[in-house]
């Protein structure tokens, strides 16, 4: 039996089908750029800590998308098969996220990073300047400026690797921990095509353990881990705003009164809100006179507090995490630096040693030179003398930093002036109070000895 289609039933027909084609298409490419939005990631699917997506807006990559980092900048087929793979996030939508959060589908910056930042963005050492702002009652500011070695010394013909020199592939590293803050070894390739190794001699994984266990190969978010979601030091924000002229210096007191509004715990953003407003209260009734005083000033700090009050009160919600009473900003290490998290001192510690009890250099100056703290902008005579000179076969001893203070000799004063005092009254070399005036309690020179 034949059937017969006249040529109206076929244009019906394939009207219908482009209409439904149209339509399934639309629905799908629409279903794909929703689920890859940041909304979808941080709410409709996730649901993850309401302080993530707050921190990735105060971050400077607030206009890269999650998946952007997450999933990787792919084509439409990769980036589908690895987002199916995402299917086993199911089980944490269902019972909960751990605290705090960190990134298990974080992509490599050979597809992440790179699509910014090319490999020769950063080929050139920097020299940066912190200002810091005591809690005194003027506020008291110094200035730590410190060249930061991307590229290696310049001067001496020393050794030129730097800081990138890490994003190289050359670094691999076994972690004993999701957060990678504690490592267990490192394998490095050095330009002469050696291979060393150092074991972490406080490691708790066997040798067993360390032979089978994944070397991962060090990349840029290895150190710019907290980029797209930073958790920031309170006092840091504080200290920016002196420094950008948000707040003045000449208002008493000011940065510790807000340290004190900015450390105290909230049980939600209400609550936040009205300890803002209540510090500012306090702090004029307690200082009658300053707004007749410092007209000026006090109209800017009004200021700050009415435009900056929503992101105070992030960060107050951030500093101590309503959710959950044992997790604070500092949960979430930063790896770019060592004070607040171990950072460069996961490998730069000491604890990473060769069988032959080589570390890792431990020295300050192998990433920066040493930093140079001034109460004025005059840079002192000292620090200029010591610029370009070469160091003495005894300071390149990657332990130096824990034996320097025991081997001072008569020649030492050839470079660091006559009177070898150490403190931290910024007078002299060696009274640096940018090393001595701090604790570094992820610096371990106790297996160096």
């Amino acid at each position: 039996m034949s059937i017969k289609i006249t040529w109206r039933t076929a244009l019906v027909g394939a009207v219908l089908f482009f209409v439904a084609f149209a339509v399934v298409g639309s629905v799908s490419v629409l279903g794909w750029e929703y689920s890859n939005s940041n909304h979808f990631c941080a709410y409709a699917c996730h649901a993850v800590h309401p302080e993530e997506p707050k921190a990735h807006r105060e971050s400077f990559h607030a206009e890269v998308n999650c998946v952007e980092c997450h999933i990787g900048r792919l084509g439409f087929f990769h980036s589908a098969l690895i987002k199916s793979g995402h299917v086993a996030h199911a089980w944490s939508m269902i019972v909960g996220y751990e605290r705090p959060l960190y990134a298990k589908s974080f992509k490599s910056a050979e597809n992440t990073c790179f699509g910014c930042h090319t490999k020769t963005t950063h080929q050139v050492n920097l020299t940066r300047t912190w200002q810091h702002f005591a809690a005194d009652e003027w506020n008291t500011e110094t200035k730590l400026t410190m060249t930061l070695r991307n590229v290696g010394r310049i001067f001496g013909g020393e050794d030129r690797r730097g800081m990138n020199w890490h994003t190289s592939g050359a670094v691999k590293i076994v972690v004993e921990d999701p957060q990678k803050q504690h490592i267990a070894l490192v394998e490095a390739t050095l330009p002469s095509g050696e291979i060393v190794t150092y074991k972490n001699v406080k490691t708790t994984m066997s040798d067993e353990q360390i032979a089978q266990a994944p070397r991962h190969v060090m990349d840029c978010a290895d150190c710019h881990n907290r980029a797209g979601h930073p958790f920031p030091d309170p006092e840091r924000v504080i200290d920016k705003a002196f420094a950008s002229g948000e707040l003045s210096r000449k208002l008493p007191f000011v940065k510790q009164r807000i340290l004190e509004v900015l450390h105290t715990d909230v049980d939600s953003e209400e609550e936040a809100r009205e300890r803002i407003r209540e510090g500012y209260a306090k702090y004029e009734k307690d200082f009658p006179g300053v707004p007749e005083q410092f007209p000026e000033e006090w109209a800017r700090a009004m200021e700050f507090r009415d435009q900056r009050e929503d992101f105070m009160v992030n960060l107050m919600v951030q500093s101590s995490f309503i959710e959950s009473e044992d997790v604070d900003w500092r949960s979430f290490p930063d790896n770019l630096g060592h004070k607040n998290s171990p950072g460069c001192f996961r490998c730069h510690s000491g604890r990473l040693q060769t069988v032959e009890g080589k570390p890792i250099p431990v020295n300050c100056s192998t990433c920066h030179s040493l930093p140079l703290i001034t109460k004025n902008d005059r840079i002192p005579q000292y620090y200029l003398d010591l610029l370009d000179q070469k160091k003495p076969p005894s300071h390149k001893s990657p332990s130096w930093i824990s034996r320097h203070m025991f081997e001072v000799e008569d020649a030492c004063s050839m470079c660091h002036g006559e009177e070898l005092r150490y403190g931290t009254s910024n007078k002299t070399f060696c009274s640096n109070s940018g090393c001595h005036g701090e604790e570094w309690e992820f610096l371990d020179l106790s297996v160096l000895e």
